[in-house]
């Protein structure tokens, strides 16, 4: 490990009459004893005739630390070259290539996910995104919070697969990240990589725009009313059955005539695990029913064995071509599967269902995510307000008024 010994710590410190001066770090066993005077910790190496010399940070830890990830980017940067150095630094490297990290984490994915072909396909892309903008770094132990904070600034300024218009939204970015944060928890736990996340509290970016909206985008009644109106026969009870259960598209698409119970009284569906398909946090749950789309369930066709099956017969792939479709005969803009989902659980909570109850319609795993439906619209809001009284101040102005 040449690369890793030729980087040493020294400490700047306040000498006689107010000089600052550079002093090495005394060993003892293959250990640092840390000088205890106020100062600055630096690193210090050598590329070829030149000394360099960095801030390395003002305690222990982060000289350590700093002096670690140098140490891996040095010999990163040999494995880049040619010749005799690059050889030897091959044999000496004991970091993590990140195309090897990232290979290994998308078939720890594949493994353990084998149901979710949609996660493993999102996870690789970011993976992309990530050797895009910091391949350079070749190693992963070398990779450090601030160049998380130089991906994040960097995929701010993207656009979403080169098309003209907006710019990545931060919502996206932060998922990125989050993915990120999982790829390197793997790489320490799993593969015992000696290294800090540099993902570890991450400060997630706000989104403006989101918060100028600040209630969930929902359906009003009379765009579920165009847009019922504007499709018959099963796309109309996909779409009813959307609004009416808070489904998930995948969990529609591969709803069964064996998670569907029409029995009067017992009304309900079941979003269960089947081949090729596993529910959002492997979450199975039951969804009770309206008699009103029972009914309409009824009407369909029992063929295939999917609720919703495609012209063909076998699973729907097709579904958000069907209510983009929809939308323009219409005229409702800004239409999408999870709409539904949104105006679901916005109404019940407008309606008096507790939160709790809820989140487990949804199949939920955190509270958190649920409360963000609880924002009502103005309204709502103004029925609230006026219910709002002083009886003091109420019952003081008519007595004056009858004494007057």
């Amino acid at each position: 490990m040449k690369q890793r010994k030729s980087v040493r710590i020294l400490k700047k410190i306040r000498a006689e009459k107010g000089v600052w001066r550079f002093v090495s770090l005394k060993r003892s066993g293959g250990r640092y004893l840390w000088d205890s005077r106020p100062g600055q910790y630096y690193l210090e190496w050598w590329e070829g005739p030149k000394r360099r010399r960095e801030v390395a940070g003002a305690s222990p830890s982060e000289a350590l630390e700093a002096q670690r990830r140098k140490g891996h980017e040095l010999l990163g940067q040999l494995l880049e070259g040619k010749g005799p150095a690059k050889a030897e630094a091959a044999e000496i490297c004991e970091g993590t290539r990140i195309t090897e990290a990232a290979e290994a984490f998308l078939t720890h994915v594949g493994v353990h996910s084998p149901d979710k072909p949609r996660t493993l396909a999102r996870y690789r892309a970011v993976l992309d995104h990530f050797q895009r903008l910091l391949g350079k770094r070749l190693l992963v132990e070398v990779v450090s919070r601030g160049d998380m904070d130089e991906y994040k600034a960097a995929r701010s300024l993207e656009k979403p697969n080169g098309r003209s218009g907006e710019r990545i939204k931060p919502c996206t970015v932060n998922f990125e990240v989050s993915v990120l944060r999982t790829f390197f928890n793997f790489l320490i736990h799993e593969r015992q990589v000696k290294m800090e996340n540099p993902c570890a509290r991450f400060k997630p970016l706000r989104d403006a725009s989101g918060k100028a909206h600040g209630r969930t985008p929902t359906y009003s009644q009379p765009e579920v009313d165009l847009l019922l109106n504007a499709c018959e026969g099963q796309d109309r009870v996909a779409f009813a059955t959307l609004l009416l259960t808070g489904l998930r598209e995948q969990e529609l698409c591969y709803l069964t005539w064996d998670d569907a119970s029409l029995q009067k009284g017992g009304e309900m569906v079941v979003v269960r695990r089947k081949p090729g398909f596993s529910p959002k946090d492997y979450e199975e749950r039951e969804i009770p029913i309206s008699t009103e789309l029972a009914d309409m369930l009824r009407t369909l066709s029992k063929k295939s064995q999917w609720v919703f099956p495609s012209t063909s017969g076998e699973l729907e792939t097709h579904l958000l071509r069907r209510l983009k479709r929809a939308a323009e005969r219409a005229g409702v803009a800004d239409a999408t599967l999870h709409k539904f989902r949104h105006t679901y659980a916005t109404r019940l909570l407008e309606n008096g269902a507790d939160i709790v109850t809820v989140q487990r319609l949804l199949g939920h795993s955190d509270l958190d995510t649920t409360k963000r439906y609880l924002n009502p619209d103005v309204g709502l809001k103004r029925t609230a307000v006026n219910r709002l009284h002083l009886p003091s101040l109420v019952d003081k102005q008519k007595t004056e008024g009858e004494a007057a």
